[in-house]
């Protein structure tokens, strides 16, 4: 199963530019605007900012990258299930870009916000997707072809009886 990640400016397109910025700049990086960092996810120049901010917002564009592949992994965890060359429902990506904002916020997602909700929200649609994939006979990574053969049996009971 291939699951692309959103770009970085899907995501701030998405959420807004400000609230992108507020959440992947690291704490230890200059704060920045929004805009520097709509820019440097466009690959618009960013000669106007100063070096401080564009590293924070080459920072921030690391963090989102980050973060939507910890979100793509724990989709295909729940996708294992998947047969070969089986697509996901079209909402699992639609999804993708919610869970990466999830990453993001990390432990300031506390349990009655929006956000933690959202997220609650789709693993257990993922949840039941896994459990729909498995029983219709998937294994993980497919459908198993194993299959267990063995040689006729050459010792019993009545072929030792005489020893």
């Amino acid at each position: 199963m291939n699951l692309s990640l959103p770009s970085a400016i899907a995501i701030i397109t998405r959420f807004g530019s400000k609230e992108m910025a507020d959440l992947a700049v690291p704490k230890t990086n200059l704060p920045i605007e929004g805009e520097l960092l709509e820019a440097a996810a466009k690959g618009e120049p960013l000669d106007d900012w100063s070096p401080d901010a564009v590293a924070s917002a080459v920072a921030a564009l690391a963090r989102i990258a980050d973060a939507a592949t910890r979100a793509r992994s724990e989709i295909q965890f729940y996708l294992r299930y998947r047969q070969a060359g089986e697509d996901a429902p079209e909402w699992v990506a639609d999804d993708l870009p919610e869970l990466t904002r999830f990453h993001l916020y990390g432990e300031a997602a506390n349990a009655e916000s929006a956000v933690r909700l959202r997220y609650r929200d789709i693993i257990k649609r993922l949840e039941n997707l896994a459990a729909e994939d498995e029983k219709r006979g998937a294994a993980e990574a497919g459908r198993s072809g194993l299959q267990i053969s063995h040689q006729p049996r050459m010792f019993s009971r009545t072929t030792l009886r005489g020893l």
